[in-house]
């Protein structure tokens, strides 16, 4: 007979599961990948990365709706409304803003810790079906790419995107369980937040779905997880057209007027033209090599060794594959594409590269010799360093030449910009973000907050570059010629002032 306090010793033992050191140090990486974007904050993006001028600008404007929430008591001022399409992300910034206060490194810890989702996601949701090593891999393989460590800190809706997408694409691998169904309903759910973030998620989503209802459709499990992942986005899909864009049809117009003007659909010529210069578009090659030439090889490997994976596996290959087949393809046919845009397919790539890796370790460790357990470690020491040493040189460049200057101009300005104020300018939602003053950026040529700003919405600060003037400058000349300059700054490739207007 076993004593009570032995039995009840073994009953809270059993009780408490500590996590495994292998789930310890997958969560490790996360942590250290989110410590090194935590350390450089404040640090303006480098300059360079890209040819779109975004860095400097895009931040602002993505986070512009939720800091009016804060500051101003209402989402929208004018015509700027990209809460419509953004709402998780908009929704979440306001919510870090309403409890740290506003500024441009508040904002920014939402990608930050959504980079970081995205590679615990990846290293915990591939772990047992590929084994802790190859999961650590494809972690590594997306925490350390050069895209994801530029952009992965600062306030784009892309690493959020990523996030969604990641979380939704791993409920596949319990497709084939006894609640597929509801796994689905889950799957879908985070897929709608996917494409909520930013609607071009929609083509990686299609993708997911597709591929994955093709490969098993022959699986009563398969078709219910497909079955509820659709039910999930058509139900979302359905509350944001009554919710939203009925009640805000014009704000839904003003959007689609900020997006790039350039049609997708083209004459056929254009369309082969842009597909045919999608591989040097903005240095995403270049710039993603490691990644594209690890996930390339796992892909091609798992295609070739698809009896040896699992039912799971397969699954997760297909929407891998779809994901990115998709994904690629709105993007080789886009007019406008920066390469922030690829940062969402990223987690595909490191999917294929942890299943590759798993075929790759399960072949080299044949038998599971001591030789072939060390050569196994060797092979996968040089790939995750292939992987990550690229995009760390990378960054500790930026790093070491950062300039710190949007935080200390942000706070200068919201003490000098009188609460109740309008500002007006590109640079506005950026030199402005702190100040309780109306911020716009107005595109007349498209219809964004158009008109003579200083008589109808009071004008009186500007953010531009020197030289550069509202449309509205020479319908008051006399007061245009009397402004004062307040603070010039370099920024990105130019100067940019703030000016103040009688």
């Amino acid at each position: 007979m076993v004593a009570p306090e032995v039995a009840g010793a073994a009953l809270r033992r059993s009780r408490v599961q500590w996590p495994s050191r292998e789930a310890v140090a997958l969560v490790g990486i996360a942590v250290a990948v989110v410590v090194v974007m935590l350390a450089f904050l404040g640090a303006d993006p480098a300059f360079g990365v890209t040819t779109s001028n975004g860095p400097f600008t895009d931040e602002s404007w993505d986070v512009m709706n939720a800091r009016n929430l804060v500051l101003l008591g209402t989402w929208a001022t004018d015509d700027w409304m990209l809460h419509l399409v953004n709402l998780p992300f908009s929704v979440s910034v306001a919510a870090v803003f309403t409890v740290l206060g506003v500024g441009i490194e508040q904002a920014r810890l939402v990608s930050i810790a959504a980079t970081g989702v995205t590679v615990a996601a990846l290293g915990l949701g591939l772990r047992r079906w590929v084994g802790a090593r190859p999961a650590a891999l494809a972690a590594i393989a997306y925490g350390g790419a050069t895209l994801v460590l530029y952009y992965g800190r600062l306030a784009f809706l892309e690493p959020m995107v990523a996030m969604w997408l990641t979380l939704g694409a791993l409920t596949v691998l319990r497709a084939g369980s006894h609640r597929a169904g509801r796994v689905g309903l889950l799957g879908g759910l985070l897929l709608a937040l996917a494409v909520g973030t930013k609607p071009s998620a929609l083509a990686a989503t299609a993708g997911i779905l597709l591929a994955v209802a093709i490969a098993g459709w022959r699986q009563p499990p398969v078709r219910r997880w497909a079955g509820g992942a659709a039910l999930s986005i058509a139900v979302l899909g359905a509350g944001w057209i009554g919710l939203i864009w009925l009640p805000n049809r014009s704000g839904i117009s003003d959007v689609l007027r900020i997006w790039a003007s350039e049609p997708i659909i083209a004459p056929l010529r254009t369309v082969l033209r842009r597909i045919d210069t999608f591989p040097d578009s903005d240095g995403f090659v270049a710039l993603s090599a490691p990644l594209l030439a690890a996930g390339t090889a796992g892909w091609a490997m798992a295609i070739t060794r698809w009896r040896a994976l699992t039912p799971e596996l397969r699954l997760l290959l297909a929407a891998a594959t779809g994901w990115l087949v998709f994904g690629l393809g709105l993007l080789a046919v886009a007019p406008y594409r920066p390469n922030r845009y690829d940062l969402p397919l990223l987690p595909a790539l490191a999917i294929l590269v942890g299943i590759g890796a798993r075929l790759a370790s399960s072949a080299i460790a044949r038998p599971a010799t001591g030789r072939g357990r060390r050569t196994t470690w060797a092979a996968a020491t040089a790939l995750a360093l292939v992987l990550v040493v690229p995009g760390l040189l990378s960054y500790g460049s930026w790093m070491r030449s950062a300039t710190y200057r949007l935080p200390a101009l942000q706070a200068l300005i919201a003490g000098v910009i009188p609460a109740g104020s309008a500002t007006q300018g590109d640079y506005a939602p950026a030199f402005a973000m702190r100040a309780r003053a109306l911020t716009i950026v107005s595109r007349p040529a498209t219809g964004i907050s158009p008109g003579d700003l200083y008589a109808s919405r009071g004008v009186r600060w500007f953010v531009g570059r020197p030289g550069q003037a509202p449309a509205w400058a020479s319908l008051h000349q006399a007061a245009w010629d009397a402004r004062q300059s307040v603070v010039c700054s370099p920024w990105g490739s130019e100067q940019v002032c703030l000016w103040r207007l009688p």
